[in-house]
């Protein structure tokens, strides 16, 4: 999944103020300072001069090759970012600021685990670093590892209650635990302190989705947009309320404006496709999921998709009984991070194809490994209520639910 970076390089970076080249500094310590000045004043390709001419002159410094690193992260190259910051912990290891600029690299590239890592390093040499208690709380999110996240989360908020960054990365986590009512309480907190990132108005309307208060979502979505234009997530996320509130015609123009920003997502193309299908458009629902499985051979969203739409699809030519049940079992068998919902999907195609008892064992499972997904719950205690005849008839019935990527 492309996730949006989480708002938190903040105070961790020591930004620097404009300057005119020095033509004539030769003198170590006059070169780096004027390398933070210029950090300070935007300049940051200015600023890598001066670090790399620092760097030639003192090889061994610690400090000149972590800077460089971090101008590295604002001109957003993570991994010459790595290539300094890995060399910087070289030459001091107690360095703890370097790893956690460190941990903020590998997080830009997805590199969890690692980022995991060199944030461990970083806590051990300073434990009450908000800092780095945030950015490995950031890389647990990448690991949807939620409950080590919010603990981390948790202490950052602790030694530092004022960075509107650590509630919005909190609440995301709170999001991902479905503790949505908390999450928003998060969001509301990131907003009160500072109003003006577009991406906590973003998160706090999926959490109203997830919340079915689509309306309040779409209030949020509106607002994302009207502050960043750019923001793709806000516009696939408004498609999703829109879906969510049967507006499918709708949905789709929104998920179709955000495939020409994102032309080659799977993601954009498996939840088009799932509101061609609420609207019965069977062949471009199909055709949207073959597409999204073709830009990635391993989206086991997009083969769950496929195998519901031909478990239940109200049109001979698409339903096919063995074909969806293979597709759902291959999207399972894949095994990411969303494989209680792809199991949930799984016991739909089941249904769908009238092996009813298989059907409520599988949705079982998904409960297990999600127990606090309230869909699940209420799936299951329709089953269970519904006659054979009732259940045939509902399950032609495309139920409205929130897509599985939601942020």
């Amino acid at each position: 999944m492309k996730r949006n970076f989480f708002w938190i390089f903040g105070s961790m970076a020591l930004i620097v103020a404009s300057v005119t080249t020095f033509t004539w500094a030769d003198d170590f310590v006059d070169v780096f300072r004027a390398g933070q000045q210029a950090e300070d004043s935007g300049s940051v390709d200015q600023a890598l001069t001066y670090y790399s001419d620092a760097v030639k002159m003192a090889p061994q410094s610690a400090r000149a090759w972590a800077k460089r690193g971090e101008a590295y992260l604002k001109k957003g190259e993570p991994r010459s970012a790595i290539k300094d910051l890995t060399h910087a912990i070289k030459l001091d290891p107690a360095y703890a600021p370097a790893f956690v600029r460190l941990g903020f690299a590998y997080n830009a590239v997805n590199e969890y685990a690692r980022a995991v890592e060199a944030l461990d390093a970083a806590i051990r040499l300073e434990p009450t670093s908000s800092e780095a208690l945030n950015t490995r709380g950031f890389a647990f999110n990448g690991l949807n590892d939620y409950d080590r996240a919010i603990k981390d989360f948790d202490g950052a908020i602790a030694l530092n209650s004022s960075d509107a960054r650590y509630y919005n990365n909190r609440g995301f986590a709170l999001n991902g635990k479905n503790r949505f009512e908390q999450a928003i309480q998060d969001f509301n907190k990131a907003i009160e302190l500072d109003a003006s990132n577009a991406m906590v108005y973003n998160n706090r309307g999926v959490a109203l989705m997830r919340l079915k208060k689509f309306d309040l979502a779409l209030d949020d979505f509106n607002k994302t947009i009207e502050m960043n234009s750019r923001f793709a997530s806000a516009y696939h996320n408004r498609g999703m309320a829109f879906s969510g509130k049967g507006r499918h015609e709708k949905a789709i123009e929104e998920f179709s404006k955000v495939i020409e920003m994102n032309p080659n997502s799977p993601v954009l193309y498996k939840d088009r496709g799932t509101a061609y299908a609420r609207l019965g458009e069977y062949e471009l629902a199909k055709k949207d999921f073959e597409k999204s499985i073709e830009f990635d051979k391993r989206f086991a969203p997009g083969y769950s998709a496929l195998g519901l739409l031909m478990a239940t699809a109200k049109d001979d030519r698409i339903r096919n009984p063995v074909l969806a049940k293979k597709f759902a079992e291959k999207a399972v068998s894949l095994g990411d991070a969303t494989a209680p919902e792809l199991t949930r999907n799984l016991a739909e195609v089941l249904k769908g194809i009238h092996e009813d008892a298989a059907a409520i064992l599988t949705l079982r499972k998904a409960i297990a490994m999600d127990p606090s997904n309230r869909e699940f719950l209420e799936l299951l205690q329709e089953w269970d209520k519904a006659s054979p005849a009732a259940v045939s008839s509902r399950v032609h019935q495309t139920r409205v639910r929130v897509f599985m990527n939601l942020w």
